[in-house]
C-alpha cells in the first residue's frame, strides 16, 4: 500500500500557510494523535492488504511506520521551502485500557474494541495485531532518535490529553512566535484550543478545516451564541459523549443546553472554581433560587446530587482535571506516567542518519526515497 493510503491525514500547504498567517510565527509545533490519524488502517481493505503482504513476504509488514515517516517528511519539506520555519513533532498514543477512565466508568470507550476484524480467522487477526504493535514499537524507538521528534506512548492511560498538558504546563516553548497545531478528529481536542493553539481536522470525506480560539462551541455544538471555549468540557459532561460511551443527562441535548448554559456556569461561580471543587470532592454547584423554576437546571442539580454525574463526567472528559492529577500524583501508576513524559521530553539521544538508515534497511524497513534524510535536514542547508 502507498504510505498516504495508510496515514492520509495530510493538510495542504495552503492550510499550513493559513495557520502561519494568523501571527508572526517562526516555529510550528505539530501534535499528531497517531491512532486517530491512522483511521484508514482499520478499514477492511487496509487490514487485509497488510496481513496478506506479511504472509506472502514472510517478513513483518512495516508500512505503518513507513507511512508516518513519509507524513513527517512532507511537513519537513514544507518547512525547508519556508526557509526560516522551525518544525517540531510530538507524536502521542496509548497502549492498553486506560484504567484512570475505566475505574470511573466501566463502559468507557467500550465501543472502540475491535474483535472480529471483518471476519478474519483468528490466525490472521492475531497477525494483524502483532504487526500493529511491532510498528508502534518501531515508531517509539526509531522516531525518538530523529531530530525534533518526540514520541510519547502511555501504557494504560489515554494519551489524548498530552498536547493540553505539554502546552498548559509550559513543558514546550509557548512563546508568541510558536504555533501549536493538533492533528486530530477527536472532538475532545477542542478543549486544548487557546492563543496560538489550533486543531486541524480532516474528515473521512476529505473535508479539511482549522478550528481556532473562539470557535469551539460553534464548531462542535453549532451554537449561535458566542459561548467561551472554556465552557466546552462542562457542556460535554452534561449532554454526554456517546462516542466515548459517556452517558449524559437524559432529556438535555446540546440545543436544550444552549438556553440554560450561562445559568449553569453561574452556579459554578467560574470554571476554575468548578475544577477546584471536582478535585477536592466538594459540591460543584451553588444553588440559585432564581433558577429553581427551570425544569432542566433542576434535572442537572438532581443528577449531580444523587449520582455525582457531572463531576464524574468531568473527570472522564476534562484535560485540565487529568493534568491536575499528574501535577500532584497520588499513586505510583500516575507518578510513572508523569515521569515517562518528562523522560521523553528531556532525552536527546539523536542517531546519526547513516546508522539509523542502515539499521532500518537491515531490518527490512523500506521507506520512500529521501523521506528519512529529509527529516535530518537542518535550516543551514546541511544535515544534522
Amino acid at each position: 500500500m502507498h504510505p498516504s493510503s495508510i496515514l492520509s491525514y495530510y493538510p495542504t500547504y495552503s492550510i499550513l500557510d493559513e495557520i502561519l498567517s494568523y501571527s508572526n510565527y517562526d516555529t510550528l509545533n505539530i501534535y499528531i494523535d497517531l491512532k486517530n490519524n491512522l483511521q484508514t488502517l482499520y478499514m477492511q481493505h487496509a487490514i487485509v492488504n497488510i496481513v496478506e503482504t506479511s504472509l506472502k513476504s514472510k517478513y513483518m509488514d512495516t508500512s505503518i511506520f513507513s507511512s508516518l515517516i513519509s507524513f513527517l517528511a512532507f511537513h519537513k519539506m514544507y518547512a525547508i521551502r519556508r526557509r526560516n520555519l522551525k518544525l517540531n513533532f510530538f507524536i502521542f498514543f496509548e497502549s492498553g485500557v486506560s484504567y484512570f477512565h475505566t475505574n470511573l466508568c466501566r463502559k468507557y470507550k467500550l465501543n472502540r474494541k475491535i474483535d472480529d476484524l471483518y471476519g478474519l480467522e483468528k490466525e490472521k487477526r492475531d497477525l494483524f495485531f502483532k504487526i500493529l504493535q511491532n510498528n508502534l514499537q518501531l515508531v517509539e524507538s526509531a522516531c525518538n532518535k530523529i531530530p525534533d521528534i518526540k514520541v510519547i506512548r502511555l501504557q494504560n492511560l489515554e494519551a489524548d490529553f498530552i498536547p493540553y498538558y505539554l502546552i498548559s504546563r509550559n513543558l514546550v516553548d509557548t512563546s508568541p512566535n510558536v504555533a501549536h497545531v493538533i492533528y486530530s478528529n477527536d472532538h475532545d481536542m477542542l478543549q486544548t484550543i487557546n492563543d496560538n493553539v489550533y486543531v486541524f481536522q480532516k474528515t473521512m470525506k476529505g473535508v479539511k478545516k482549522i478550528v481556532k480560539k473562539g470557535n469551539v462551541m460553534k464548531s462542535y455544538f453549532k451554537y449561535e451564541t458566542d459561548f467561551p471555549d472554556s465552557y466546552f468540557p462542562l457542556s460535554m459532561a452534561i449532554v454526554g459523549d456517546q462516542g466515548d460511551c459517556i452517558d449524559g443527562i437524559k432529556g438535555i441535548g446540546s440545543k436544550r443546553l444552549e438556553g440554560i448554559l450561562e445559568d449553569v456556569v453561574k452556579m459554578t461561580n467560574d470554571i476554575n472554581s468548578l475544577y477546584d471543587n471536582v478535585m477536592e470532592g466538594k459540591p460543584i454547584f451553588v444553588y440559585n433560587t432564581d433558577n429553581s423554576q427551570n425544569k432542566y437546571i433542576n434535572m442537572i442539580l438532581e443528577h449531580e446530587k444523587t449520582e455525582n454525574l457531572v463531576s464524574r463526567n468531568l473527570k472522564l472528559i476534562s484535560f485540565e482535571i487529568l493534568s491536575r492529577f499528574l501535577d500532584n500524583p497520588t499513586n505510583t501508576e500516575i507518578i510513572s506516567k508523569k515521569n515517562h513524559i518528562f523522560e521523553v521530553l528531556q532525552k536527546d539521544e539523536i542517531a546519526e542518519y547513516e546508522s539509523l538508515n542502515r539499521a532500518l534497511v537491515m531490518n527490512r524497513v523500506y521507506l520512500e526515497e529521501d523521506a528519512l534524510i529529509a527529516l535530518y535536514y537542518n535550516y543551514n542547508g546541511g544535515y544534522t
